[in-house]
């Protein structure tokens, strides 16, 4: 049996998307091996993640994102605004404006349109939550909000702002940012024993009190060119510790491009391009044996 994949990609952080919407193409007890060996570089397609297109009792649509390691998401920014842009190109969806189910929630994707293409996405990604309850992480005090966090002996303590932007992250505020071992440390925060379900983690350098420099550590990835939650989750943080100025619109530079995050009280926007790299397939059986 063969898949029909396209590739597509937000500033860098790139996505296999696969359309359910007539029906299962990989079973259920597939999908977490399926995603990890197709988005093997160098020995499969390779990604960032695999995007599952699919009906929603809910909303207008439903998204399911799965990560390289197989683990499920509970949702993407840049992977949602690359959904957006391909279910919109390839009329699934009619409108621009449209509802998406998520496991992180119910996501309004709106595509901005240029002589009938779409330019960028706009995603609004609603409040952050900083309970560490609700993040979740263990720990004392009800919020973890530029708190000191144990690594190791060889690293010692850090501090890190902990949220929820409907999936877990740790930022942490560095002073050079491309001096930062984002691997290693990155590694050792995603799976402190303090994030029971993992977490994502953003390092971040301030420029300017709207424009910052980002480097992010995906739960389940590791390195990523850009995140979308990331970035919404970094200017989040930098709110709270007063290092940003909110009324403006924030520039967020990723290794993989600009993105633009807003804040007002109803929560979040995030903004950026989103682009569709090629339509393939490949051959289901070989990827679920391996070879």
């Amino acid at each position: 049996m063969e898949v029909e994949f396209t590739k597509v990609e937000g500033t860098g952080n790139d996505f296999i998307v696969i359309n359910e919407m007539d029906g299962e193409v990989v079973p259920e007890l597939d999908k977490p091996t399926f995603a990890s060996r197709v988005c093997a570089r160098k020995f499969s397609v390779g990604a960032d993640g695999v995007i599952f297109i699919s009906p929603s009792g809910i909303c207008d649509i439903q998204m399911r994102i799965f990560n390289p390691d197989g683990s499920e998401a509970e949702m993407c920014g840049n992977g949602m605004r690359c959904f957006a842009k391909y279910v919109y190109e390839r009329g699934i969806v009619k409108d621009t404006k449209m509802t998406v189910e998520t496991l992180g929630g119910v996501i309004t994707p709106e595509v901005i349109l240029n002589d009938g293409v779409v330019k960028e996405v706009r995603v609004f990604m609603g409040r952050a939550e900083f309970r560490r309850d609700l993040i979740p992480m263990e720990g004392e005090g009800e919020f973890a909000i530029n708190t000191d966090l144990f690594i190791n002996d060889e690293v010692g303590t850090i501090k890190i702002t902990a949220l929820n932007v409907g999936n877990p992250h740790a930022v942490v505020v560095v002073d050079n940012l491309y001096r930062t071992d984002v691997d290693h440390l990155g590694s050792l925060i995603e799976n402190h024993e303090a994030f029971p379900k993992r977490t994502n983690v953003q390092f971040v350098e301030v420029n300017e009190e709207d424009d910052i420099d980002i480097r992010t550590y995906e739960r389940g990835v590791g390195e990523t060119l850009s995140c979308g939650t990331g970035a919404i989750a970094a200017v989040y943080a930098l709110d709270k510790l007063g290092l940003i100025d909110p009324s403006k619109e924030i520039t967020v530079h990723a290794l993989g491009g600009v993105l633009k995050v807003s804040l007002d009280e109803e929560g979040a926007y995030l903004t950026g391009s989103a682009n569709i790299i090629y339509d393939g397939r490949i051959e289901y059986e070989k990827v679920i044996r391996g070879t």
